[in-house]
C-alpha cells in the first residue's frame, strides 16, 4: 500500500469520485484549484492504493518553498475502504510527506476514527502555527424538512423580513449566462470599493464557479431589480449539502427593510432542499456581526467541528520557520486575502 501523487489528467475524475462518498467540499478539487492558486499557496491530491485499488483520498493545501515547505489538511483524509488498516495509512502519510522534505503537517480530520487516532498519537499536537489558515470551528446548518416546517422554523423577525421582500419585484434567478458573470464581477468590485469588503480575487471564484458547474457543485443564486444585480451568493457543494461561500449586495432601488437576502436565502435552501434533496445547507460560521445577526434570522443549529492537529515532520528547519512566521492572524489574511468574506 502506499500512498501516490494524482496526475493531472486524473483530478477533474475526483470530483465525481467523491459525489459517492461522504467528503466534505474542502476535499473536493474544484474548490482547492480555484482557492489555493498562487507560487505560494497551492494544492495537490493524493491517493493510498493497493495495486489497482483505491483506498483513500487526500486533498493537500501547501504552503511555502524548500526548506520550509508546509502542508494542512482540511476534513480529510477521505477514507474510501473502511476496513483498511487507518494507523497504517497516516503513518505511511506521514513517511511519504517527509520524503518530500514537507516540514509540517495540519489536519483537521472529518472521519471520528481518524481523529481517535490523532488524538492519542503523542506526535500530533493540538496546536496551530499556521493563524491565517484558522478554519471556523463550526458549522452553523440549516437542516432539510417540509417546507412549512422550515418557514415555522425561522426567527420571526427572518419570516417578517422574507414577506416585506415580497412587496418588491425581484426577480430571484440561478445564473447560467456568461452575462451573468460579468454583473456579479461587477457587483463584487462595487461592494469592494464602496463598503470596503475583501473577497478573494474574482479570477479564483470564477475558477470555483466554472469547475465547480460542470459537476454540479456550484451555482451563483442572485437577486435582480428592474435588470439591475442587487445582490448575488456563490454557492459551493457536496453530496450532503450546500454551502454558503461568499455574498455581495447593494442596496439601490429598495428601502433597507425590504432588501432581498432574506428570500434570497430561501429561494436557495428551496433548491438545496427540494430539487437537490441535500442534507442541509451551512449558511456559515461567523462574519461581521451584522452578517452573524443575519444569519441567526434562520435558527441554524451549530455543530462543532474537530480542532486541528499537528505534526512536525522536519526538526532541523522547524524552529526557525517557527520564529519567522508573522505572529498576527490579520497580517496573514491580509497578506494572502484567500478567505471569503
Amino acid at each position: 500500500m502506499r500512498w501516490e501523487i494524482i496526475k493531472e489528467t486524473e483530478i477533474e475524475l475526483w470530483n465525481e469520485k467523491l459525489k459517492q462518498t461522504s467528503a466534505s467540499l474542502f476535499q473536493y478539487p474544484y474548490y482547492l484549484m480555484g482557492k489555493y492558486n498562487s507560487f505560494l499557496y497551492n494544492r495537490f491530491f493524493l491517493k493510498y492504493v493497493a495495486g489497482d485499488k483505491e483506498l483513500a483520498f487526500a486533498a493537500i493545501i501547501k504552503y511555502g518553498v524548500f526548506p520550509f515547505k508546509t502542508v494542512i489538511i482540511d476534513d480529510g483524509p477521505v477514507v474510501l475502504e473502511e476496513n483498511i488498516n487507518l494507523q497504517k495509512m497516516l503513518d505511511d502519510l506521514i513517511n511519504f510527506l517527509k520524503k518530500k522534505f514537507y516540514i509540517y503537517l495540519q489536519i483537521q480530520p472529518a472521519n471520528p476514527r481518524i481523529e481517535n487516532l490523532l488524538c492519542n498519537n503523542e506526535k500530533f499536537k493540538k496546536e496551530i502555527f499556521y493563524p491565517f489558515h484558522k478554519k471556523e470551528e463550526a458549522e452553523w446548518n440549516i437542516y432539510n424538512q417540509p417546507e412549512d416546517k422550515l418557514l415555522a422554523s425561522f426567527k420571526i423577525q427572518g419570516r417578517r423580513k422574507i414577506v416585506l421582500a415580497g412587496r418588491v419585484p425581484y426577480k430571484f434567478i440561478k445564473m447560467d449566462k456568461e452575462s451573468h458573470l460579468q454583473d456579479v464581477e461587477n457587483l463584487f468590485k462595487e461592494v469592494e470599493k464602496t463598503k470596503r469588503r475583501r473577497y478573494i480575487p474574482f479570477s479564483a471564484m470564477r475558477i470555483i464557479y466554472e469547475k465547480g458547474k460542470k459537476h454540479n457543485l456550484s451555482d451563483i443564486y442572485a437577486a435582480y431589480l428592474n435588470d439591475e444585480l442587487v445582490n448575488a451568493v456563490l454557492i459551493v457543494k457536496d453530496a450532503q449539502c450546500y454551502y454558503h461561500f461568499t455574498s455581495a449586495m447593494v442596496v439601490r432601488g429598495y428601502k433597507y427593510n425590504e432588501s432581498p437576502p432574506a428570500k434570497l436565502h430561501l429561494f436557495i435552501m428551496q433548491d438545496c432542499f427540494y430539487n437537490e434533496n441535500k442534507n442541509y445547507y451551512n449558511i456559515s460560521f461567523g462574519g461581521t456581526s451584522s452578517l452573524i445577526r443575519f444569519k441567526e434570522l434562520f435558527n441554524p443549529i451549530e455543530v462543532k467541528k474537530p480542532p486541528y492537529y499537528t505534526h512536525i515532520l522536519e526538526e532541523t528547519f522547524f524552529p526557525l520557520f517557527k520564529k519567522i512566521l508573522p505572529k498576527s492572524p490579520r497580517i496573514w489574511k491580509e497578506y494572502l486575502n484567500t478567505e471569503p468574506s
